[in-house]
């Protein structure tokens, strides 16, 4: 191999990555999860494509060579036996099926002394199996095994933790009344198990199932469902006070942040979110505890709490799936209070609105779209009836923002509205304006008061009667 072949190495890979990441970013798309990146951003998935694409020429390099293939049919076809398709159906099944998780290594199921106890394999090997999902969060793939298992345990060693693991199981999966049967047989006759923190826990979940069924399916909770969801809170409360550090907890803390955030207490809801990623970081879910709450803030105005959460998501998890849309949240929270920026419009449709700063004086709700969106289409009527027509008589200024892209051209978008008989005005994008809004995926809105201020950057599905009354 010639020298000017072999300096193809990671600085090659890098500069031709960095050259097709650029290429994304210059060709930027309204639409979900395709946001320009900050240069540090970018930076960082440059250089996970480069680690991912060395590791993956390395694992080549390494692989065997596959044995010559030969073809014995004498260049005849013939249909394949039933037992060569059984063959091939699982080879594609095994191949397409994802491996399970790793045993968890602290798990209080999985000490020496219980495996100890299993004298058949196959028994040995299901609870494994069970407890591992379990921890994983797979309550209902778990469900069969633990079943199986508590049939068969009897007085066995294993029957103590295969009898909590079942009530648990059982209660995750919506059998409330089940699981709790479980429990309370399990109870009775382990009144000093190790265990007592799991069936607390489980009971406190219990408890949130049962104020799950009772809610309305309104965003206002009744008395018997906060009940429930107080009762939830306190068991959760007395296995953190009678157990501390018990991994038990973690899922303890995940569920009581999601229903205080539900009850509008989040100041508690933050406290127990951090609880659980300062004390059971690696827990599969404590990503999604920070998100819930900063969600939950952030639909309540609490701007500064939200953010908080935000950051403290991506600091933390910088590569977990919801630090994306984490960050995205963030571009908009950054902008509220602020100057609204103005628009970068190539070319209006319909009414002329001008600028911003034309328009202030007057309330003003950006809406960003685009027509090979099927949510913002599902969107639209509304936002033309239930919100343009609606209010423009008093005084509240509408405007659907979109750029062309996906194929999206100016002659498709007038076919659309006219074919739809829409009539708010369009702003045709250049890109600029939903970068500046923090915008990432559509359909999103932008709310300003008629100072000039953003006071809303959400989803337009939460533009209401009340939000926009306020303003106007």
């Amino acid at each position: 191999m010639s020298s000017t072949s072999s300096s193809l190495g990671a600085t090659g890979i890098a500069f031709g990555l960095g050259m097709a990441l650029a290429g994304l970013v210059a060709g930027y798309l309204i639409g979900a999860q395709n946001s320009a990146p900050s240069s540090d951003d970018l930076a960082e998935q440059i250089d996970a494509a480069v680690e991912k694409r060395l590791a993956a020429k390395d694992k080549a390099k390494t692989k065997e060579p596959k044995g010559k293939v030969v073809n014995n049919s004498g260049g005849e076809l013939r249909r394949l036996s039933d037992k060569e398709k059984q063959e091939l159906l699982a080879k594609k099944k095994a191949a397409g099926e994802k491996p399970e998780p790793a045993a968890p290594i602290d798990s209080p199921f999985l000490t020496d002394a219980i495996v100890a106890g299993f004298n058949d394999d196959k028994l040995a090997s299901d609870y494994r199996s069970a407890v591992t999902l379990m921890a994983a969060g797979n309550a209902r793939k778990a469900r069969p095994l633990l079943n199986r298992l508590h049939t068969e345990a009897g007085d066995s060693p294993w029957a103590e933790q295969v009898g909590v693991l079942l009530a648990d199981a059982k209660v995750s999966v919506g059998e409330v009344e089940d699981g709790r049967k479980v429990l309370t047989a399990w109870k009775s006759s382990y009144p000093k198990s190790a265990h007592m923190a799991a069936a607390v826990v489980t009971e406190g979940k219990a408890h949130m199932k049962d104020g799950k069924r009772l809610g309305s399916g309104k965003d206002t909770i009744e008395d018997p469902q906060r009940r429930a969801y107080e009762d939830a809170i306190k068991a959760f409360d007395q296995a953190g006070a009678q157990w501390p550090g018990h991994p038990a907890l973690a899922e303890a803390w995940l569920n009581k942040a999601a229903l205080l955030g539900e009850l509008g207490q989040l100041e508690d809801a933050e406290a127990a979110a951090l609880d659980l990623v300062n004390n059971y970081p690696e827990a599969t879910r404590a990503p999604r505890a920070l998100f819930n709450v900063a969600k939950k803030a952030f639909d309540a105005e609490d701007f500064a709490r939200s953010e908080r959460l935000y950051t403290r998501l991506v600091e933390t998890y910088p590569r977990d799936r919801l630090s994306q849309s984490a960050r995205n949240n963030l571009s908009a929270l950054k902008i509220l209070g602020k100057d609204a920026p103005e628009l970068e419009v190539t070319e209006w449709l319909g009414d002329d609105l001008g600028t911003m700063g034309t328009m202030k004086g007057k309330p003003v709700l950006l809406v960003f779209w685009a027509t090979w969106c099927p949510h913002c289409r599902k969107a639209m009527p509304n936002i033309e009836t239930g919100i343009y027509q609606k209010y423009r008589d008093a005084g509240l200024q509408v405007v659907a923002v979109t750029k062309n892209s996906r194929g999206q051209t100016t002659d498709k978008v007038k076919e659309y509205l006219a074919e739809n008989g829409y009539t708010v005005p369009v702003a045709i994008d250049d890109g600029g304006t939903s970068r500046a809004y923090g915008v990432s995926g559509i359909p999103a809105a932008a709310l300003v008061d008629k100072d000039g201020k953003v006071v809303f950057r959400n989803h337009p599905a939460q533009v209401t009667d009340e939000l926009i009354s306020k303003y106007l």
